[in-house]
């Protein structure tokens, strides 16, 4: 199984420093550390409210972490208690946003243009019982809608990510136009050692990309190490094209990525 593991926010070399401090300042994460490695610059930006991303800078001879020129329609969610708060608070500070949507759960949702034009999604989800005070941005992290992924057919995409990343089918709705998937979360497998589902959402759409697609906010599956080298050849063997491993899972990090049948881009990361 591929298990979903967070992500990485794109930038440009040269506004690197500028991207850390934008979301510091804005959204109100805190960037805990910096490093530069074999595949570039790093910024781990702390979540408010639990989880890290990070900020990436588009470097080096590997494709996997260069840019293509059209975005896709793969969103990694953010989470927030009170989106209309939330948007409230972004338009005073002249960041666009487009019209609010929502999955067929009931959740309501969002894209907006953060730092240097990268287009970012808000989903908001109950409060609950959390008493804990939050930047005034409300932008608080990772949620329960993990992954929003545009697709044509969603019954057949749903089996496709069945067989090639061992996601499980929840629910598909062809009248509705989505399949609901689950996989499980990297960090509780692997540190916990515990079971904690993550859910991505397949909607039906017209509006597909008919060629390979990047997002500057990708969403990135965990394979273990000792198992990443299997899953590249296993891809291949099923007819799919990885692209070249991008770093070295075995001693530190590793990235590559692929396609599914509607041209959406899937990255993986392997690491120590």
């Amino acid at each position: 199984m591929y298990r979903w593991d967070g992500g990485f926010i794109m930038v440009h070399p040269d506004q690197f420093e500028d991207a850390i401090q934008w979301y510091q300042k804005v959204f109100g994460w805190e960037c805990v550390d910096q490093i530069t490695s074999w595949v570039g610059k790093k910024g781990f930006m702390k979540l408010p409210r639990a989880g890290m991303v990070t900020i990436k800078s588009f470097e080096g001879e590997h494709v996997h972490l260069q840019s293509l020129e059209k975005e896709g329609k793969v969103r990694l969610g953010f989470a927030t208690y009170n989106l209309d708060q939330t948007l409230s608070y972004l338009q005073d500070r002249k960041i666009e946003a487009t019209d609010i949507k929502m999955l067929p759960n009931g959740q309501r949702y969002c894209d907006l243009v953060a730092f240097d034009n990268t287009r970012l999604t808000l989903v908001e989800e109950n409060k609950g019982e959390d008493e804990m005070e939050y930047p005034p941005s409300g932008v608080l992290g990772f949620g329960t809608v993990n992954s929003i992924i545009h697709v044509k057919d969603p019954k057949f995409s749903a089996s496709w990510y069945k067989e090639h990343l061992g996601f499980v089918i929840e629910e598909i709705d062809e009248e509705k136009g989505f399949a609901h998937l689950k996989t499980e979360d990297a960090y509780d497998r692997n540190v916990l050692n515990e079971c904690f589902w993550d859910h991505i959402w397949l909607l039906k759409s017209e509006d597909t990309v008919t060629k390979p697609n990047d997002n500057r906010v990708r969403t990135y599956y965990d394979i273990r190490p000792e198992f990443v080298f299997d899953e590249y050849h296993k891809l291949i063997k099923n007819g799919l094209e990885p692209s070249e491993m991008a770093g070295d899972p075995i001693n530190g990090w590793g990235g590559f990525h692929f396609y599914d049948p509607d041209n959406n881009r899937i990255n993986v990361w392997s690491y120590k």
